[in-house]
């Protein structure tokens, strides 16, 4: 057990209480637009934005509603291009990407629950979109309880929510749109490039390009080219790999 990263683990669930309140606080109980979603604050932030930060909700149908937070970009948030990014799972919060991986503060690992600076941070020439998908995962829900869901239902899900987007912040439309994600977003992402493509005489989306990351694209794929993958980088010697070759998947291994 590493109790290190139990700690953080734990730092992170807690900070997300906070998180939470904080969105909510933070967001005006109207519906004049989207002005109303700009988070100023968040908690452990010792530094003023120089770039607006949005938190709020798009509603993919009668009961479900996803949570969505925008980082604009800190270049040129006028011309920049737009970044979707979904986290895997299924089930992992889109936040993660946020605090942890690619947003731009993540969340301090000496226990003092700050906010520091990530100078990596794709928002540093992109606007990028958090979404937290299907209904259920983070913040998301549905109003009648039901969480169900299967990956065509999240394909519709994941495309009605950027269309809600675009109708909420117009100026995206047209713009250099990449979606990104890791781990099931393996699944997710062709699924919603496949949506995109078909339906461009109804909504116009400028789709450049797809990015995976340690994707989940088959069960069988991924693990069937485990042996080749170790081969190949010296994990495993040249008797066990030829063991593997005509003993496993027989004979299919890679």
């Amino acid at each position: 057990m590493n109790l290190t990263n139990n700690l953080f683990k734990i730092k992170i669930f807690v900070f997300s209480i906070f998180l939470s309140l904080n969105l909510i606080l933070a967001q005006k109980i109207n519906k004049n637009g989207k002005d109303d979603e700009i988070t100023e604050k968040l908690p452990g932030q010792n530094s003023d934005l120089n770039f607006k930060h949005y938190s709020g909700y798009l509603q993919v149908s009668k009961t479900k509603f996803l949570h969505y937070v925008l980082t604009k970009s800190q270049n040129n948030p006028d011309k920049d291009p737009l970044i979707l990014w979904l986290n895997g799972g299924p089930g992992c919060s889109s936040l993660l990407g946020l605090f942890t991986e690619l947003g731009p503060y993540l969340l301090s690992e000496d226990g003092s629950n700050k906010l520091i600076k990530n100078p990596y941070a794709w928002n540093n020439n992109a606007n990028v979109l958090f979404l937290e998908s299907p209904a259920g995962v983070g913040y998301s829900y549905s109003t009648d309880g039901d969480l169900t869901t299967n990956d065509d239902e999240t394909a519709n899900y994941n495309y009605e929510a950027l269309k809600q987007f675009l109708k909420k912040f117009p100026e995206y439309k047209g713009r250099p749109t990449i979606i990104s994600g890791e781990s099931y977003a393996g699944i997710y992402l062709p699924m919603l490039a496949n949506l995109i493509i078909k339906r461009q005489k109804k909504l116009t989306i400028n789709l450049k390009g797809v990015l995976i990351g340690n994707g989940m694209l088959s069960q069988i794929l991924n693990i069937n080219t485990m042996p080749l993958y170790a081969y190949n980088h010296a994990i495993i010697d040249e008797e066990l790999w030829q063991y593997f070759g005509k003993k496993c998947c027989k004979g299919c291994v890679v």
